[in-house]
């Protein structure tokens, strides 16, 4: 038997997605499966379900941080990501 000691809390960076004409924010991994899962009958909902079953499954703090930089990854790669307009409001 092994003892797995988790490491510091997961806290991802929010991420800001521009779907159609609307600003969303995915702040957490909860968050994040529950935009997958609304792009089921959507052509990127298609290709997400590993993604989705990897974000699924991540319980300790190092396998959310890998599913958080697989979901960023995934936005980035699908174009979805409105970083840019969140960086136009910083001082």
């Amino acid at each position: 038997m092994t003892n797995i000691v988790e490491g510091p809390a997961f806290r991802p960076d929010p991420l800001h997605l521009l779907i159609g004409q609307e600003d969303l924010t995915v702040a957490s991994l909860d968050e994040a499966i529950g935009f997958i899962r609304s792009l089921r009958h959507d052509r990127l909902g298609r290709f997400a379900e590993m993604l989705l079953t990897q974000l699924e499954a991540a319980r300790l703090p190092q396998q959310k941080s890998d599913a958080w930089v697989a979901f960023a990854t995934w936005t980035q790669a699908c174009q979805l990501r409105n970083d840019a307009h969140h960086w136009s409001r910083a001082a």
